[in-house]
């Protein structure tokens, strides 16, 4: 079977080849605006000239004539309207012309074929990273399943942003990732990540402020260091909790280097095994939407419409077939966990690591600041009716935290029992009671709760005790993601049955549709 995509999201028309799975050939041309960032018309006309020529050459060089395609796969979303227009037209158009089966296929879900196909393995996490995309991202039941994201912008976005604002034309972050090399001093700037989802507009905000007041290399150098430390420890705490020991990475903005050295820093700390595609099928092209049209049994006709909003996860992807997370217990995210006892009381160790993959400045920064929150915020949590752990001894030095053992199993480890929905509501209640005191977890996944008849927290330390109220709706979205990943989404509304108690419900569930709707492509 020989199968044509046609990319056509965004800046880039690409046309490939697959042939039994095999990947026989790509072409692309990109445009280049000669200021600013793109406009979508002009991206649009470009694609228009150059599709004719792409697919010429590519036909020829493959000696392989249309009327020995099979099939026709095509970019549905997400993307740019009058990009993605261009790109179905053409599909439509050779599929009618030729009578040849008319193939929609997911952008991302082509980038993450790539991913999958490259690299062999067999029950990966990937970590997907372009202009509007930043997802951490599993197989799931028969579909790709999103662990977290970005809460706001795309690292690719935030990052020609960044070059936008120093005068670099678009795509500014190729040369962004130049100026980081000449780059040494580290600024103190916000490092947010919300248990696996992330968040670059504080740091956008603030290097933004210090343009024109500091070196242009110390800009970038700090615009790559916190936004992809972020990305390693949201794929480290991934692998961890889930117990999962291969991953890739796809997607434009995993061709920087200094992305790939904290990845694979972070994969020889831990003994992950990790894949990184070649740069060719990594940018936006044609390949990976044939390979992903060759596997799918998708069918269309030309009345088809475009999905400019179209997520990985929001449709069946069944030739991946289905995998099940199974959550560990007693593991941290960035952190080992041990056992251990402290004069005579029996603990837990959480030594708080990445000094030996981060910029060092950059990883104590953000280990003493959660050891330091973490400690406010577990005596903040206590009361009658909400339990947390007592903190014994702290070792700044080591980045250790010796805490009690507390009764009990942890949530995530409970979720097949046959109670779990009482007890969400259970959790529902006591986050309520939080709230409505000001404190935010900020981490709150059914891994950081416990339950011995009662309902305890760990692991705040990305929380606050004077939240405000996207605070408090970052929490309830990444219980609902914590759900989902485990296969109980349809439990969610257990938990919210409970959490209805909560004085700021209404206004809390309205800031979490806002942030799901900041989720979707931009």
């Amino acid at each position: 079977m020989i199968v044509l995509g046609i990319e056509s999201t965004a800046h880039t028309a690409s046309v490939g080849l697959v042939e039994d799975g095999e990947i026989r050939g790509v072409k692309s041309d990109s445009y280049r605006p000669l200021t600013g960032g793109i406009n979508p018309r002009d991206a649009a006309e470009h694609h228009r000239k150059v599709f004719p020529d792409l697919l010429l050459s590519l036909l020829d060089e493959k000696e392989v004539g249309i009327s020995d395609l099979d099939k026709i796969a095509f970019s549905i979303g997400p993307g740019l309207g009058p990009s993605l227009k261009v790109g179905a037209e053409l599909a439509k158009y050779l599929s009618i012309r030729y009578s040849k089966v008319l193939v929609p296929v997911n952008h991302g879900v082509g980038h993450l074929e790539i991913a999958r196909k490259m690299s062999k393995f067999e029950n990966p996490l990937f970590l997907y990273v372009s202009g509007g995309n930043t997802q951490l991202v599993t197989i799931g039941e028969y579909k790709y399943s999103v662990l977290g994201e970005t809460l706001d912008i795309g690292v690719g976005n935030f990052l020609d942003k960044i070059a936008r604002d120093l005068e670099i034309p678009f795509p500014g972050a190729p040369v962004l990732e130049k100026l980081a090399k000449g780059g040494e001093k580290v600024f103190d700037c916000p490092y947010t990540v919300r248990g696996m989802d992330v968040s670059y507009s504080g740091l956008y905000t603030s290097l933004k402020r210090r343009i024109g007041k500091e070196r242009r290399e110390d800009i970038a150098f700090n615009a790559q260091e916190y936004a992809f430390t972020a990305l390693a420890e949201i794929v480290e705490r991934g692998m961890a909790h889930f117990g999962l020991t291969e991953f890739s990475i796809t997607g434009g903005v995993a061709r920087n280097r200094r992305l790939r050295e904290l990845l694979s820093g972070m994969a020889k700390m831990r003994g992950y095994s990790y894949y990184f595609p070649d740069d060719t099928y990594l940018s936006d092209n044609g390949a990976m939407i044939a390979l992903a049209g060759y596997m799918s049994d998708l069918e269309a006709d030309e009345n088809i419409m475009l999905q400019q909003m179209d997520r990985v996860d929001s449709r069946e992807s069944r030739w991946i077939g289905r995998r099940k997370l199974h959550p560990r217990a007693m593991v941290g995210g960035e952190s080992v966990i041990e056992r251990s006892s402290f004069e005579g009381i029996e603990c837990v160790i959480k030594r708080r690591r990445g000094g030996e993959y981060r910029n060092p400045e950059i990883n104590m920064r953000i280990n003493n600041s959660r050891i330091k929150r973490e400690i406010r915020l577990l005596h903040a949590i206590g009361s009658e009716s909400v339990g947390r752990p007592l903190v014994l001894y702290v070792d700044m030095p080591s980045s250790s935290i010796y805490l009690k053992m507390l009764p009990g199993r942890v949530m995530s480890q409970m979720i097949s029992e046959p109670n779990i929905d009482q007890v969400l509501r259970l959790v529902g209640e006591r986050v309520a009671q939080l709230h409505d005191r000001g404190i935010s977890h900020g981490d709150l996944s059914l891994g950081n709760v416990m339950f011995d008849g009662s309902i305890s927290f760990i692991d705040p330390s990305m929380g606050d005790q004077n939240a405000e109220i996207e605070q408090l709706g970052v929490d309830i979205h990444l219980m609902k993601e914590s759900l989902s990943s485990l296969g109980k989404g349809n439990s969610f509304k257990y938990f919210l049955e409970g959490y209805s108690k909560c004085t700021r419900f209404d206004e809390v569930m309205q800031k979490v549709k806002e942030i799901e709707d900041r989720r979707r492509y931009t």
